[in-house]
């Protein structure tokens, strides 16, 4: 079964990867540009391609927000087939636009199709995984959605290939479609969660699915997790199901509004590492290493390549080194592999016309350190920002605080996309230093708030994140604390039945 549920996972991610990625080359489509009515060249035409691209952030955020209201009451495997439905129509719709309107519109119904879906198959995979592989199922399933972006992006170079502007940029939309029947079909022979199942009272039937999707099952560790999760739903029972307004704003002492604080923070910070400045704008970061003509584009491409492997590390990574741990290292490094491309970038403006040679070089320079940016990133970070929202939240409010994470990302991403290309123009190379100094800033709160979650139970989370404190330290002192006295009750039943009563 763990195979199964990482393909179903896998290629729904996969989607994620190729949708989010398949504006890049359609945005420089003279066809598409035409008929969209935005081929003048013009400040509000360049703003207006820019808004297309951030309206599937929007839709994105709605998708969110519509799955944390439904997932707990239909179910995970529901929520995904909804989630189709909606990316369905707007594929279609996408593919068959007229005009600019017509696309708008189509965005937005492909982004909130998405953000359903990438809303809930994490924690889909998050509440059946092994908690000791847990970070590499997700480092899995993000490998398939740099693959979908790897894929999209050299179909569509194919595309143009072909000389046929008009099928250069309709075919690309009208492909992702094969994802989303796949699933959709797929969906229904799987498991439902079984944290939802032992919630609606399905105790049995979970506890089979717990014990066919352990990697090494055993039949007392299968019972430990059922008590788990059993206690955890009737601590969460003592109050009431909040809704998205409660859990942003009601103090709780569960701690959720903090832990939404972290979910989104995570969010928010890996977009403003500078991913989307170098994945979704590569050609036009290339152009600042001196390159020209089709090298840009080409370069572009490459990366993805390298990119998608850097995966392999994450997938080694995510659970023997941890989440906390390996976002620090990553934003450590991300910071001085920009900085050094920042100075390298800057060389290459000025020596363009002195010293043509010495600018080559740095332009070589420019484009290893892109490469081994988009690696880091992919190793340490891509995972990490996903998988961690889904391992914070308590049961009763994970479905709407991971959609609520979720939001941020949409936000960030719509911010971000927004505003990289006036970046780009208005000041050059210092878009590197500019997003050096953000990895620099991120380190302090990473190390002051976040804590480790990688190879523990969803449930032992809950009492980590529940403590008073919000620093990393505090909790984990007081969570081993309890840990110890549970050991010494279980080798010592007097004192178990004292510590109960």
């Amino acid at each position: 079964m763990v195979n199964a549920i990482l393909l179903l996972a896998g290629i729904a991610i996969m989607f994620f990867g190729y949708d989010s990625s398949c504006m890049s080359q359609i945005n420089t489509n003279a066809n598409y540009l035409t008929l969209m009515g935005l081929d003048s060249g013009s400040a509000r035409d360049s703003a207006a391609v820019g808004g297309l691209v951030s309206l599937w952030f929007g839709g994105f955020g709605i998708g969110a927000v519509l799955t944390g209201y439904i997932a707990d009451r239909i179910g995970r495997l529901r929520t995904i087939q909804i989630g189709c439905l909606w990316a369905l129509l707007g594929g279609i719709l996408q593919a068959s636009a007229q005009n600019i309107t017509w696309m708008a519109l189509a965005r937005i119904i492909g982004g909130i199709g998405c953000g359903h879906l990438n809303t809930i198959v994490p924690v889909w995979t998050s509440e059946l995984a092994d908690p000791q592989v847990r970070g590499a199922f997700v480092a899995v399933e993000f490998t398939l959605a740099l693959t979908g972006a790897t894929m999209v992006y050299w179909v569509e170079y194919a595309c143009v290939k072909t000389q046929s502007l008009t099928f250069a940029w309709r075919f690309p939309l009208a492909l992702q479609t094969i994802f989303l029947l796949f699933i959709l079909v797929a969906s229904s022979f799987y498991p439902e969660s079984p944290r939802h199942l032992v919630r609606t009272g399905r105790i049995e039937e979970a506890r089979q699915i717990l014990h066919r999707a352990r990697i090494h099952p055993v039949d007392s560790e299968v019972e430990r997790e059922i008590a788990e999760i059993v206690a955890a739903i009737q601590l969460e029972a003592s109050e009431p199901e909040p809704s998205y307004w409660q859990i942003m704003t009601r103090r709780d002492k569960l701690h959720t509004r903090r832990r939404i604080l972290l979910g989104g923070g995570v969010q928010v910070m890996q977009k403003f590492t500078g991913i989307d400045f170098i994945s979704t704008y590569a050609p036009e970061m290339f152009e600042l290493a001196g390159y020209t003509g089709n090298k840009p584009a080409l370069l572009a491409g490459g990366n993805f390549f390298g990119y998608t492997a850097s995966l392999a590390l994450a997938i080694y990574l995510a659970d023997r080194v941890g989440r906390r741990r390996l976002i620090l290292i990553g934003s450590s490094l991300m910071f001085l592999v920009l900085l050094v491309g920042g100075v390298l970038s800057h060389e290459v403006i000025s020596k363009r016309e002195s010293d043509p040679k010495l600018a080559s070089r740095c332009g070589a320079g420019v484009t290893t350190v892109l490469y081994l940016y988009s690696a880091i990133y992919g190793g340490t970070w891509l995972t990490t920002c996903w998988v961690y929202p889904t391992e914070i939240f308590p049961l009763a409010s994970r479905a709407k605080g991971t959609a609520l994470a979720t939001v941020a990302f949409s936000l960030a991403g719509g911010i971000i996309n927004e505003i990289v290309p006036y970046l780009i123009d208005a000041i050059s190379y210092w878009v590197l230093i500019l997003f050096a100094a953000m990895n620099l800033v991120m380190l302090i709160p990473i190390y002051l708030f976040y804590i480790e979650t990688a190879g523990r139970h969803l449930e032992d989370l809950d009492f980590l994140f529940a403590n008073k404190s919000p620093f990393v330290w505090n909790a984990e002192r007081d969570f081993a604390e309890m840990k110890r006295a549970e050991a010494a009750a279980d080798q010592d039943p007097a004192l178990s039945v004292l510590t109960v009563a």
